[in-house]
């Protein structure tokens, strides 16, 4: 560790409180990163382990305490008393992007992890596999899914709808 540097961790096994400084180390899921500032948001610690807010919750660890989530957009003060750890989590509920705009964020849905089908995934926008396609980007470009293929679901999937051609919307 750089001199001035302090690990959130030592200190919380120690029962000090944590000083200021020009950097932190902390723990998430077991690896130590080092973060230069006090009050990151949850959306910038999970992107140290490479995970997204729209499938993991960040969890704190405290000494004494109960666990507490920290949403994407909330700043943790890294020199709470007790904070020792964080530990990341796979949502229940997580968010999904259907015919994404990259100006609108009402394109982002809620759905439970999981195996969905593709009813209820086009439900979400109104639609039916009746009148529509549902299409997934992957790797690629878009690929459809058959109706009757069940999706999984882990958070973040990206999904495009198309009307059906010679059929009404």
């Amino acid at each position: 560790m750089e001199h001035g540097e302090i690990d959130v961790f030592e200190c919380a096994q120690r029962g000090e409180e944590v000083p200021p400084a020009p950097a932190y180390h902390v723990r998430i899921d077991g690896e130590v990163f080092k973060i230069e500032t006090q009050r990151p948001t949850g959306e910038l610690l999970l992107a140290k382990v490479h995970k997204r807010p729209c499938a993991f919750e960040l969890i704190a660890e405290f000494v004494h305490h109960e666990n507490e989530v920290i949403e994407a957009e909330e700043e943790i003060d890294l020199r709470k008393h007790g904070l020792k750890a964080f530990i990341t989590a796979h949502k229940e509920i997580v968010t999904i992007f259907i015919n994404p705009d990259p100006n609108d964020p009402g394109t982002r849905y809620k759905i439970e992890r999981g195996k969905r089908t593709v009813a209820e995934i086009l439900e979400k926008v109104g639609q039916t596999p009746e009148g529509y396609i549902l299409l997934e980007e992957k790797d690629g470009p878009p690929m459809p899914i058959p109706p009757n293929v069940p999706v999984h679901i882990h958070g973040c999937e990206v999904f495009h709808t198309q009307a059906q051609s010679g059929g009404s919307s």
